[in-house]
């Protein structure tokens, strides 16, 4: 395994992490706390859940009893967070979380899904920051992080404003122009990074003739390029893989295994083809974001990534709404004057206005409120 130091705080932590939001049966908590287990004995070492994940807490606490036997000789870390804002809601929230995973307190506690600026900042006005720090003052959290789906220039500006010790942000080989701004800033304040969505939400070993470009060895799959992409960017600590069983888990660890350093020149061959393997598809560069209407037009663009590459309109409308927190249906698109800015803009030349009558189309039709 490769270990990775997380920002400032000295700990080594694996360069892959186990995310527990895919368990394939969460009812079967047997199966799925021998897949957290088998995570820790093949040397993983940071274990990332959240309140919202189903049963995923409870089924880490099924782990966690077994694992913190040898917690001592052999360490791991556990993140999880909170959406609350108000301090009372965020301290009973990490005491049921305690509970469940059978901990007496939480390594990286996060500020979870942070989808705005305005966002963040209203619960900062409303003491979650205060309190995150009450409770790391308690021993409760040992660190305080952010979890967020902004833009990078806007995960930039949130990391100025606040000393958080680690980010926890969306970064594949699908997106990486998105956040290209946020993992700099965050390298630069020595802020721990983690990924989650390393493999594109599944998209990208859904597609593996798309994704090819990512291999830089003909033995190796698309999993496997895809990870050791991120795992040779010294920027990210660790990249969260949603293991649902044994097989990819056994993929992720491979990936690890047989991880050698890519040359600088290949790095970008890699980055480049992103623009040269889809054609048709946003490489989120963002020159679009200037839209008179005030459309968030680089989010409706990914989301209709998932169209191209799906191509169910419900893909495309639970990741405006899921991933971006938008309801297509009232986010002004309907306001486009096809003036013809954000084409005019665009590095790719895509028809950005005919899609965004589709985006719009495509919620009508579903109902999407």
């Amino acid at each position: 395994m490769i270990y990775n130091t997380y920002g400032s705080t000295g700990i080594e932590v694996s360069a892959i992490g186990f995310g527990g939001m895919q368990f394939e049966n969460q009812d079967d908590i047997d199966v799925c706390a021998s897949l957290v287990k088998a995570a820790y004995d093949m040397d993983i070492n940071y274990f990332d859940t959240a309140p919202g994940y189903g049963k995923s807490e409870e089924l880490f606490g099924a782990a966690l009893k077994e694992m913190n036997k040898t917690r001592a000789q052999k360490p791991f870390y556990v993140s999880t967070k909170t959406m609350k804002a108000e301090p009372r809601q965020i301290r009973k929230e990490l005491e049921t979380s305690l509970k469940r995973l059978n901990l007496d307190y939480i390594d990286f506690y996060h500020v979870w899904c942070v989808m705005s600026l305005e966002a963040y900042k209203d619960r900062k006005a409303k003491g979650a920051l205060a309190e995150f720090e009450r409770l790391k003052a308690e021993g409760l959290v040992k660190h305080i992080c952010v979890s967020t789906h902004i833009t990078g220039s806007e995960i930039g500006e949130m990391l100025a404003d606040y000393p958080f010790e680690g980010v926890l942000l969306g970064y594949s080989a699908m997106n990486f122009a998105y956040r290209e701004a946020g993992l700099a800033a965050a390298a630069k304040l020595n802020c721990g990074v983690v990924v989650m969505n390393p493999l594109g939400g599944g998209i990208i070993p859904q597609h593996p003739d798309r994704f090819a470009f990512v291999k830089t060895r003909k033995t190796e799959t698309v999993v496997e390029g895809a990870l050791r992409f991120l795992i040779n960017d010294r920027r990210i600590t660790s990249a969260l893989v949603g293991a649902s069983n044994q097989q990819q888990l056994a993929e992720a660890i491979a990936a690890v295994e047989g991880y050698q350093p890519i040359r600088p020149e290949t790095v970008q061959k890699i980055r480049a083809s992103l623009k040269d393997a889809f054609n048709e598809l946003c490489t989120g560069c963002r020159y679009c974001d200037n839209c008179p209407e005030n459309i968030a037009v680089p989010k409706m663009m990914d989301a209709y990534n998932y169209y191209v590459l799906r191509g169910k309109g419900a893909d495309m409308i639970d990741r405006l709404r899921d991933h971006w927190n938008i309801s297509a249906k009232n986010d002004n698109v309907a306001r486009c004057t096809e003036c013809g800015q954000c084409e005019t803009a665009c590095t790719q030349k895509l028809p950005i206005c005919q899609r965004l009558k589709f985006v719009h189309a495509e919620a009508e039709r579903l109902g999407a409120g």
